[in-house]
């Protein structure tokens, strides 16, 4: 008997380092798929590619805090209008619309979640490629503007 408890007991250590092992090497390599993204010389940023369907639904949604200085870029394969909503998001962000020139085309500044059904729908005034969401204010800090160039790598 205290040999199967014994063996139940290592069973579960070794199940469970493998379980909590695969996690942390899944959040070690989100971490390492972080990358740079300079506005001009006026802001650089890491930040986190969205890049399928599902990324570009889910995007900050439930996350409860963002990092000074990052932020998550949206790669969309073509160029048009985009609208984006704060559904589930639980901070306000500034929206940043990157045209395929990777020139800023626009800016939503201080988005703030939704509260109440339906959520707001935030849309491009031009067609875009890419879309840049980061805290509220940023924008403003950084002196951002539409016009100024957008460096990342594709």
């Amino acid at each position: 008997m205290d040999c199967k408890r014994i063996l139940s007991f290592f069973y579960f250590v070794i199940v469970s380092f493998l379980v909590f092992g695969c996690i942390d090497g899944q959040n070690q390599a989100k971490k390492a798929s972080l990358d740079t993204l300079c506005i001009g010389q006026k802001a650089c940023i890491q930040v986190e590619r969205a890049i399928t369907p599902k990324e570009h639904s889910t995007g900050l949604m439930f996350q409860k805090s963002l990092p000074p200085n990052s932020g998550m870029l949206f790669l969309f394969e073509d160029s048009k209008t985009r609208s984006f909503w704060m559904k589930n998001t639980l901070i306000p962000l500034d929206i940043i619309w990157i045209d395929e020139g990777k020139k800023i085309a626009g800016i939503a500044k201080n988005v703030q979640p939704c509260k109440s059904n339906p959520c707001q729908s935030l849309g491009s005034v031009t067609p875009v490629k890419f879309v840049l969401e980061v805290n509220a204010g940023f924008s403003e800090i950084h002196g951002l503007a539409a016009g100024d160039f957008v460096e990342f790598s594709e």
